[in-house]
């Protein structure tokens, strides 16, 4: 047997599954093409800017956890 609610309506449950996976955490992601890495193009630089906030974060999340613990000793 499914793991899906029987009692959810069956035009709900169509859209569920044809839905691609992760398609509410990047719904662009189809649209991501070997020329948006093209160096100088703008999609490179939006792409460079996400991977250094995600750094960032990253960095500020692993710093945030670490300090504490050599500060507490």
């Amino acid at each position: 047997m499914r793991d899906e609610d029987d009692s959810a309506p069956a035009a709900e449950r169509i859209t569920r599954e044809s839905e691609p996976p992760y398609q509410a955490l990047l719904p662009n992601l189809d649209r991501v093409s070997r020329s948006s890495f093209a160096a100088g193009t703008v999609s490179r630089r939006r792409i460079d800017r996400a991977l250094l906030v995600l750094a960032l974060v990253a960095l500020a999340i692993a710093a945030a956890v670490v300090v504490p613990q050599l500060v507490g000793g």
